[in-house]
Protein backbone atom coordinates (compact mmCIF):
# COMPACT_ATOMS: atom_id res chain seq x y z
CA UNK A 1 0.00 0.00 0.00
CA UNK A 2 1.42 3.56 -0.62
CA UNK A 3 1.93 5.97 2.37
CA UNK A 4 -0.53 7.97 4.10
CA UNK A 5 -2.80 10.19 1.55
CA UNK A 6 -5.77 12.30 1.57
CA UNK A 7 -7.71 9.79 -0.74
CA UNK A 8 -10.82 9.49 0.41
CA UNK A 9 -11.44 6.09 -0.86
CA UNK A 10 -13.89 3.87 0.24
CA UNK A 11 -15.69 3.80 3.64
CA UNK A 12 -14.91 0.65 5.55
CA UNK A 13 -18.25 -0.40 6.22
CA UNK A 14 -19.36 -0.96 2.72
CA UNK A 15 -16.50 -3.92 2.31
CA UNK A 16 -17.63 -5.74 5.00
CA UNK A 17 -21.58 -5.65 3.79
CA UNK A 18 -20.56 -6.77 0.88
CA UNK A 19 -18.44 -9.60 1.92
CA UNK A 20 -21.90 -10.04 3.61
CA UNK A 21 -20.03 -10.05 7.10
CA UNK A 22 -21.37 -8.07 11.07
CA UNK A 23 -19.85 -4.92 11.50
CA UNK A 24 -17.33 -6.69 14.29
CA UNK A 25 -15.65 -8.67 12.39
CA UNK A 26 -13.63 -4.72 11.76
CA UNK A 27 -12.60 -5.35 14.92
CA UNK A 28 -11.17 -9.25 14.95
CA UNK A 29 -9.45 -7.65 11.44
CA UNK A 30 -8.08 -5.70 13.93
CA UNK A 31 -7.37 -8.33 16.64
CA UNK A 32 -5.78 -10.36 14.21
CA UNK A 33 -3.03 -8.26 13.22
CA UNK A 34 -1.82 -6.80 16.90
CA UNK A 35 -1.52 -10.35 17.64
CA UNK A 36 0.99 -11.15 15.20
CA UNK A 37 2.78 -7.28 15.28
CA UNK A 38 3.90 -5.13 18.20
CA UNK A 39 3.94 -1.60 15.77
CA UNK A 40 0.91 0.68 16.13
CA UNK A 41 -2.03 -0.76 13.95
CA UNK A 42 -4.18 2.15 12.28
CA UNK A 43 -7.09 1.40 9.28
CA UNK A 44 -5.36 2.69 6.38
CA UNK A 45 -6.66 6.51 5.73
CA UNK A 46 -8.52 4.99 2.00
CA UNK A 47 -9.74 1.87 1.59
CA UNK A 48 -10.06 -0.59 -1.94
CA UNK A 49 -13.31 -1.83 -3.01
CA UNK A 50 -12.02 -5.40 -2.62
CA UNK A 51 -10.20 -5.31 1.07
CA UNK A 52 -9.83 -4.08 4.19
CA UNK A 53 -6.48 -2.28 4.72
CA UNK A 54 -4.85 -1.85 7.82
CA UNK A 55 -1.55 0.02 8.60
CA UNK A 56 1.51 -1.40 10.19
CA UNK A 57 4.02 0.98 11.53
CA UNK A 58 5.85 2.86 8.86
CA UNK A 59 6.98 -0.20 6.57
CA UNK A 60 3.83 -2.79 6.46
CA UNK A 61 0.43 -2.75 5.13
CA UNK A 62 -1.69 -5.99 6.02
CA UNK A 63 -4.95 -6.82 3.76
CA UNK A 64 -8.06 -8.80 4.13
CA UNK A 65 -9.64 -10.19 1.11
CA UNK A 66 -12.57 -12.66 0.55
CA UNK A 67 -11.89 -15.73 -1.37
CA UNK A 68 -13.22 -14.05 -4.77
CA UNK A 69 -10.63 -11.50 -4.66
CA UNK A 70 -7.60 -13.02 -2.98
CA UNK A 71 -4.10 -12.32 -3.56
CA UNK A 72 -2.10 -15.58 -5.58
CA UNK A 73 1.09 -14.92 -4.18
CA UNK A 74 2.84 -17.04 -7.23
CA UNK A 75 1.29 -14.07 -8.59
CA UNK A 76 2.33 -11.37 -6.78
CA UNK A 77 6.23 -12.90 -6.60
CA UNK A 78 5.99 -12.87 -10.33
CA UNK A 79 5.35 -9.03 -10.67
CA UNK A 80 8.17 -8.45 -7.33
CA UNK A 81 10.65 -10.53 -10.52
CA UNK A 82 9.71 -8.24 -13.61
CA UNK A 83 8.67 -5.26 -11.88
CA UNK A 84 11.22 -4.60 -8.85
CA UNK A 85 10.32 -2.28 -6.17
CA UNK A 86 7.56 -1.46 -8.24
CA UNK A 87 5.89 -3.93 -7.00
CA UNK A 88 4.82 -4.71 -2.93
CA UNK A 89 6.63 -8.03 -1.27
CA UNK A 90 3.68 -10.06 -0.10
CA UNK A 91 3.21 -12.76 2.40
CA UNK A 92 -0.12 -14.82 3.26
CA UNK A 93 -0.82 -14.70 6.70
CA UNK A 94 -3.72 -16.79 7.24
CA UNK A 95 -7.28 -16.85 7.55
CA UNK A 96 -8.87 -15.31 9.91
CA UNK A 97 -11.59 -17.92 11.18
CA UNK A 98 -15.33 -17.87 9.98
CA UNK A 99 -15.20 -15.11 8.50
CA UNK A 100 -14.02 -16.25 4.96
CA UNK A 101 -11.32 -13.14 4.67
CA UNK A 102 -7.21 -13.97 3.73
CA UNK A 103 -4.67 -11.87 5.04
CA UNK A 104 -1.97 -10.79 3.17
CA UNK A 105 1.22 -8.37 4.57
CA UNK A 106 3.19 -6.64 2.07
CA UNK A 107 5.42 -3.53 1.81
CA UNK A 108 3.71 -0.58 2.17
CA UNK A 109 5.28 1.60 -0.99
CA UNK A 110 6.34 5.09 -1.14
CA UNK A 111 4.71 7.87 -2.65
CA UNK A 112 1.11 8.78 -2.73
CA UNK A 113 -1.70 7.69 -4.83
CA UNK A 114 -2.18 9.33 -8.55
CA UNK A 115 -5.63 10.55 -7.42
CA UNK A 116 -4.67 12.29 -4.65
CA UNK A 117 -1.37 13.97 -6.96
CA UNK A 118 -3.66 15.50 -8.99
CA UNK A 119 -5.65 16.68 -6.49
CA UNK A 120 -2.43 18.69 -5.13
CA UNK A 121 -1.03 19.69 -8.13
CA UNK A 122 -1.90 20.19 -11.76
CA UNK A 123 1.34 20.61 -13.45
CA UNK A 124 1.87 19.57 -16.44
CA UNK A 125 5.44 17.92 -15.51
CA UNK A 126 4.14 15.92 -13.49
CA UNK A 127 2.13 14.52 -16.13
CA UNK A 128 4.73 14.10 -18.68
CA UNK A 129 6.67 11.96 -15.92
CA UNK A 130 3.68 9.66 -15.09
CA UNK A 131 3.46 8.47 -19.08
CA UNK A 132 7.00 8.20 -18.95
CA UNK A 133 7.35 5.91 -16.80
CA UNK A 134 4.43 4.22 -17.55
CA UNK A 135 6.35 3.73 -21.54
CA UNK A 136 9.34 2.30 -18.64
CA UNK A 137 7.00 -0.23 -17.64
CA UNK A 138 6.03 -1.79 -20.66
CA UNK A 139 9.79 -2.11 -21.36
CA UNK A 140 10.35 -3.84 -18.62
CA UNK A 141 7.22 -6.12 -19.10
CA UNK A 142 8.48 -7.02 -22.28
CA UNK A 143 12.16 -7.86 -20.75
CA UNK A 144 9.87 -11.08 -19.45
CA UNK A 145 7.88 -11.70 -21.99
CA UNK A 146 6.89 -15.71 -22.94
CA UNK A 147 5.32 -17.02 -26.10
CA UNK A 148 2.12 -18.51 -25.80
CA UNK A 149 2.68 -21.57 -26.31
CA UNK A 150 4.49 -21.52 -22.61
CA UNK A 151 1.31 -20.35 -20.84
CA UNK A 152 -0.65 -22.69 -21.75
CA UNK A 153 -1.36 -24.08 -18.21
CA UNK A 154 -0.92 -20.75 -17.08
CA UNK A 155 -3.48 -18.68 -18.65
CA UNK A 156 -6.21 -16.82 -16.28
CA UNK A 157 -9.43 -15.02 -16.20
CA UNK A 158 -8.94 -12.83 -19.59
CA UNK A 159 -5.97 -14.57 -20.79
CA UNK A 160 -7.51 -17.69 -21.62
CA UNK A 161 -10.86 -16.26 -23.01
CA UNK A 162 -9.94 -13.52 -25.39
CA UNK A 163 -11.82 -14.83 -28.68
CA UNK A 164 -15.09 -15.47 -26.79
CA UNK A 165 -15.14 -12.13 -25.04
CA UNK A 166 -14.64 -10.39 -28.36
CA UNK A 167 -17.62 -12.57 -29.68
CA UNK A 168 -19.82 -11.63 -26.78
CA UNK A 169 -19.02 -7.85 -27.33
CA UNK A 170 -19.35 -8.04 -30.87
CA UNK A 171 -22.98 -9.32 -30.19
CA UNK A 172 -24.11 -7.66 -27.56
CA UNK A 173 -21.89 -4.30 -26.71
CA UNK A 174 -24.10 -0.77 -27.40
CA UNK A 175 -24.50 -0.50 -31.46
CA UNK A 176 -22.16 1.83 -31.59
CA UNK A 177 -19.13 0.15 -30.19
CA UNK A 178 -19.85 -3.41 -31.50
CA UNK A 179 -17.69 -2.14 -35.18
CA UNK A 180 -14.92 -1.73 -32.49
CA UNK A 181 -14.92 -5.72 -31.04
CA UNK A 182 -15.95 -6.98 -34.50
CA UNK A 183 -12.79 -5.46 -36.28
CA UNK A 184 -10.59 -6.59 -33.46
CA UNK A 185 -12.28 -10.02 -33.73
CA UNK A 186 -10.65 -10.48 -37.25
CA UNK A 187 -7.03 -9.76 -35.70
CA UNK A 188 -7.08 -11.92 -32.92
CA UNK A 189 -4.77 -14.70 -33.89
CA UNK A 190 -2.02 -12.17 -34.59
CA UNK A 191 -2.68 -10.35 -31.44
CA UNK A 192 -2.28 -13.48 -29.63
CA UNK A 193 0.71 -14.30 -31.46
CA UNK A 194 2.12 -11.36 -29.66
CA UNK A 195 4.82 -11.59 -26.78
CA UNK A 196 3.08 -12.52 -23.56
CA UNK A 197 3.60 -10.60 -20.75
CA UNK A 198 2.64 -10.10 -16.66
CA UNK A 199 -0.15 -7.35 -16.78
CA UNK A 200 -1.25 -5.54 -13.91
CA UNK A 201 -5.57 -6.21 -13.98
CA UNK A 202 -7.01 -2.67 -12.75
CA UNK A 203 -4.88 0.25 -13.78
CA UNK A 204 -6.74 3.27 -12.59
CA UNK A 205 -5.15 6.24 -10.30
CA UNK A 206 -5.65 4.86 -6.78
CA UNK A 207 -3.37 1.67 -7.68
CA UNK A 208 -1.38 3.92 -8.98
CA UNK A 209 1.53 5.50 -6.40
CA UNK A 210 3.71 8.22 -7.21
CA UNK A 211 6.24 10.72 -5.52
CA UNK A 212 4.13 13.82 -3.82
CA UNK A 213 6.21 16.40 -5.47
CA UNK A 214 7.95 14.51 -9.05
CA UNK A 215 5.09 13.04 -10.12
CA UNK A 216 7.71 9.64 -10.38
CA UNK A 217 5.85 6.16 -10.42
CA UNK A 218 7.12 4.75 -7.34
CA UNK A 219 4.51 1.31 -7.40
CA UNK A 220 1.60 -0.53 -8.83
CA UNK A 221 -0.91 -1.67 -6.03
CA UNK A 222 -3.61 -4.45 -6.19
CA UNK A 223 -2.52 -7.29 -8.32
CA UNK A 224 -4.95 -9.40 -7.66
CA UNK A 225 -6.27 -9.29 -11.15
CA UNK A 226 -2.76 -9.72 -12.60
CA UNK A 227 -2.37 -12.18 -15.75
CA UNK A 228 0.07 -12.84 -18.84
CA UNK A 229 -1.83 -11.24 -21.54
CA UNK A 230 -0.30 -9.96 -25.48
CA UNK A 231 2.07 -7.14 -25.20
CA UNK A 232 -0.08 -3.61 -25.62
CA UNK A 233 -3.35 -5.02 -23.84
CA UNK A 234 -1.93 -3.71 -20.66
CA UNK A 235 -1.47 -0.55 -22.32
CA UNK A 236 -5.32 0.35 -21.43
CA UNK A 237 -4.05 2.03 -18.51
CA UNK A 238 -2.73 4.91 -20.53
CA UNK A 239 -6.11 6.36 -21.39
CA UNK A 240 -6.73 7.15 -17.52
CA UNK A 241 -3.07 8.85 -17.59
CA UNK A 242 -4.35 10.98 -20.65
CA UNK A 243 -6.89 13.03 -18.37
CA UNK A 244 -9.10 12.96 -15.38
CA UNK A 245 -13.21 13.10 -14.51
CA UNK A 246 -14.40 16.78 -14.38
CA UNK A 247 -16.76 17.63 -12.02
CA UNK A 248 -19.59 16.13 -13.50
CA UNK A 249 -17.97 12.78 -12.80
CA UNK A 250 -17.14 12.68 -16.33
CA UNK A 251 -13.92 11.94 -18.53
CA UNK A 252 -12.37 14.70 -20.21
CA UNK A 253 -8.68 14.55 -21.89
CA UNK A 254 -5.98 17.19 -20.83
CA UNK A 255 -5.40 19.48 -23.51
CA UNK A 256 -2.15 18.39 -23.67
CA UNK A 257 -3.44 14.32 -24.50
CA UNK A 258 -2.51 13.76 -27.88
CA UNK A 259 1.33 15.47 -27.19
CA UNK A 260 1.63 13.01 -24.79
CA UNK A 261 0.12 9.70 -26.52
CA UNK A 262 2.89 10.74 -28.90
CA UNK A 263 5.36 10.89 -26.17
CA UNK A 264 4.61 7.32 -24.72
CA UNK A 265 5.05 5.80 -28.43
CA UNK A 266 8.19 7.66 -28.75
CA UNK A 267 9.59 6.08 -25.56
CA UNK A 268 8.22 2.69 -26.27
CA UNK A 269 9.94 2.68 -29.70
CA UNK A 270 13.39 4.11 -27.68
CA UNK A 271 13.00 1.86 -25.00
CA UNK A 272 11.91 -1.26 -27.03
CA UNK A 273 14.39 -0.60 -30.29
CA UNK A 274 13.28 -4.38 -31.41
CA UNK A 275 9.56 -3.77 -31.68
CA UNK A 276 10.50 -0.47 -33.59
CA UNK A 277 11.84 -2.21 -36.12
CA UNK A 278 8.56 -3.86 -37.13
CA UNK A 279 6.31 -2.01 -38.16
CA UNK A 280 3.69 -4.82 -38.31
CA UNK A 281 4.00 -5.52 -34.88
CA UNK A 282 3.60 -2.44 -33.78
CA UNK A 283 0.54 -2.07 -35.60
CA UNK A 284 -0.85 -5.33 -33.54
CA UNK A 285 0.09 -3.86 -30.22
CA UNK A 286 -2.21 -0.73 -30.91
CA UNK A 287 -5.13 -2.48 -32.10
CA UNK A 288 -4.34 -4.76 -28.95
CA UNK A 289 -4.47 -1.56 -26.52
CA UNK A 290 -7.73 -0.98 -28.43
CA UNK A 291 -8.97 -4.60 -27.48
CA UNK A 292 -7.46 -4.07 -23.99
CA UNK A 293 -10.15 -0.54 -23.55
CA UNK A 294 -12.34 -3.16 -24.45
CA UNK A 295 -12.04 -5.64 -22.35
CA UNK A 296 -11.43 -3.25 -19.24
CA UNK A 297 -14.47 -1.31 -20.06
CA UNK A 298 -16.80 -3.28 -22.30
CA UNK A 299 -17.03 -6.13 -19.67
CA UNK A 300 -18.95 -5.07 -16.37
CA UNK A 301 -17.20 -5.89 -13.44
CA UNK A 302 -20.20 -7.22 -11.34
CA UNK A 303 -17.99 -7.80 -8.10
CA UNK A 304 -15.46 -9.74 -9.87
CA UNK A 305 -17.63 -11.88 -12.49
CA UNK A 306 -16.28 -10.34 -16.10
CA UNK A 307 -18.71 -12.07 -17.86
CA UNK A 308 -21.49 -9.40 -18.86
CA UNK A 309 -21.15 -6.86 -21.15
CA UNK A 310 -22.19 -3.07 -20.10
CA UNK A 311 -25.39 -2.05 -21.41
CA UNK A 312 -26.80 1.33 -22.16
CA UNK A 313 -29.24 2.49 -19.92
CA UNK A 314 -27.73 0.59 -16.83
CA UNK A 315 -26.71 3.28 -14.16
CA UNK A 316 -24.02 0.96 -13.22
CA UNK A 317 -22.58 0.69 -16.59
CA UNK A 318 -22.44 4.37 -17.22
CA UNK A 319 -18.77 5.55 -16.30
CA UNK A 320 -17.66 2.12 -18.01
CA UNK A 321 -19.69 3.16 -21.71
CA UNK A 322 -18.59 7.12 -21.04
CA UNK A 323 -15.27 5.52 -21.08
CA UNK A 324 -15.77 3.87 -24.26
CA UNK A 325 -16.76 6.23 -25.84
CA UNK A 326 -14.42 9.03 -25.30
CA UNK A 327 -11.15 6.14 -25.61
CA UNK A 328 -12.20 4.43 -28.28
CA UNK A 329 -12.56 7.88 -30.45
CA UNK A 330 -9.55 9.52 -28.75
CA UNK A 331 -11.59 12.75 -28.21
CA UNK A 332 -13.32 14.23 -25.31
CA UNK A 333 -17.19 13.53 -25.21
CA UNK A 334 -18.30 16.79 -22.54
CA UNK A 335 -15.75 18.64 -23.98
CA UNK A 336 -14.03 18.61 -27.40
CA UNK A 337 -10.39 20.19 -27.05
CA UNK A 338 -8.09 21.83 -29.91
CA UNK A 339 -5.25 19.92 -30.02
CA UNK A 340 -2.08 21.85 -31.35
CA UNK A 341 -0.18 19.97 -33.99
CA UNK A 342 3.14 18.41 -33.16
CA UNK A 343 6.31 17.85 -35.69
CA UNK A 344 8.08 14.62 -35.01
CA UNK A 345 11.56 15.02 -36.47
CA UNK A 346 12.23 12.37 -38.84
CA UNK A 347 15.50 10.88 -36.95
CA UNK A 348 13.02 9.64 -34.05
CA UNK A 349 11.91 5.95 -34.02
CA UNK A 350 8.44 7.11 -33.69
CA UNK A 351 8.87 8.21 -37.15
CA UNK A 352 8.69 4.93 -38.70
CA UNK A 353 4.94 3.96 -36.81
CA UNK A 354 3.41 7.48 -37.52
CA UNK A 355 1.09 6.02 -39.79
CA UNK A 356 -0.73 3.72 -37.26
CA UNK A 357 -1.30 6.91 -34.50
CA UNK A 358 -4.67 8.05 -34.39
CA UNK A 359 -5.43 11.55 -36.02
CA UNK A 360 -7.61 12.97 -33.05
CA UNK A 361 -6.16 13.63 -29.29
Amino acid sequence: MASPSKDSGISLMPFFDRCKLPATVKDDCDAFVRSRYSCPVRPAPFQGYCSYTLFVGEEIAVQFRPFAHKLDIDLTRTACNIFGHLAPETEYLGQLEGTGLYAFSMRKLPGVSLADHRALSSKRSGREQIVRDFAQLQALAWQKARCAEELLDEKRTVGSSLSSRLELMSASLPLRFRRFASSLLGDISEIEALPWVFTHGDLQPSNICVNAYSGKLTGLLDWAEAEWLPFGIGMYGLEELLGEDNLDGQFVYYPEARRLRHMFWKQVMLLIPELARDSKKVSLTMKAQKLGILLWHGIAFDDGNLNRVVEEGNANDNREIQRLAVFLSHSSSTNQLKMRKISISPISPLTRIRSFLPGKV
